[in-house]
């Protein structure tokens, strides 16, 4: 019975005795508000998306030291930096370079676009030499021919398909040289 009764009394000493609560820290709690603006709802959302990551072990994170511990707060890690000036300068030569790159480009194909043209009416005018040449040798071999030999009875009867005998002759002498 010895054993019920001090039972019994650490019993009704537990819950008798005032109970030891934590000394007050003057801190008030904090009642949660609802989101009202856009922001704070998109804050939110972010916050609770980065905590699911943090909880699903998604990011990484990366200490600066981690083996000594520090007593202030590390700063955050970006894994993008924000643009400092010296991305911005270099982000604009680039850009420079690159329009002076195209600009190059388009001169010089238009460079070429000129050397063909060029090439283009320099043989128009070597076709025109060459026709004015044949139709030269062809009048002089036309001048030369004797119409009634038999060279000459055989191209009255070629020549009857062309529209004059100029033209015969040369179209004759282009196939025959």
């Amino acid at each position: 019975m010895d054993s019920i009764d001090k039972l019994l009394a650490e019993l009704k000493t537990e819950y008798t005795e005032p109970k030891t609560t934590p000394p007050p820290n003057n801190l008030t709690p904090v009642k949660l508000i609802s989101p009202t603006t856009k922001s704070d709802v998109f804050i939110d959302n972010l916050l609770s998306e980065i905590q699911a990551d943090l909880a699903e072990n998604k990011t990484e994170y990366i200490p600066d030291k981690p083996t000594v511990p520090q007593n202030r707060l590390s700063p955050i890690q970006f894994v993008h930096a924000p643009d400092t000036k010296s991305d911005v300068i270099i982000n604009n030569l680039l850009a420079d370079v690159q329009a002076d790159i195209l600009a190059k480009d388009a001169a010089e194909a238009l460079q070429k676009q000129e050397e063909l043209t060029q090439e283009k009416i320099r043989q128009e005018k070597l076709q025109v030499k060459q026709k004015a040449a044949l139709q030269k040798s062809a009048k002089q071999w036309l001048a030369k021919l004797d119409p009634l030999s038999s060279e000459g009875i055989w191209f009255e009867k070629f020549a009857e398909g062309y529209p004059n005998k100029l033209l015969a002759a040369i179209d004759y002498l282009q196939t025959n040289s």
